[in-house]
């Protein structure tokens, strides 16, 4: 019970945060700017709390408003893997560094899979 207060509050501070973790129709995810976008997607789609399910709905509604597919394809991959709220939950069972490397393996693998996408 004592981490709901800190799950809510972190769920309502991404959610609002929504707009500027995914900016739909932004420079930053066209053209040269894609390369920062992909690295800010899918440093966004790791922390983000989705039930593992979701985001197949997030990426085809990010796909249907015109987000290219590296993009999407970093999200399909980070979005279910962790989350901010589950790194916090977690925080005191398992080594602070292996929380990081765990971290930056994910999102590393979502820019792996944009990389991958983009030659596709």
């Amino acid at each position: 019970m004592r981490l709901l207060p800190e799950y809510l509050l972190l769920v309502v501070a991404l959610g609002a945060l929504r707009g500027v973790l995914f900016p739909v129709g932004s420079t930053l995810l066209t053209g040269t700017g894609i390369v920062v976008g992909v690295v800010l997607l899918a440093v966004a789609g790791t922390l983000l709390p989705i039930p593992t399910g979701a985001e197949i709905a997030v990426v085809a509604a990010l796909l249907a408003v015109g987000v290219s597919a590296p993009l999407a394809a970093a999200l399909l991959i980070t979005l279910p893997a962790l989350s901010l709220p589950s790194l916090l939950m977690v925080r005191g069972v398992f080594p602070r560094g292996l929380l990081v490397a765990v971290t930056g393996l994910v999102v590393g693998v979502g820019v792996l899979t944009s990389v991958v996408a983009l030659g596709v």
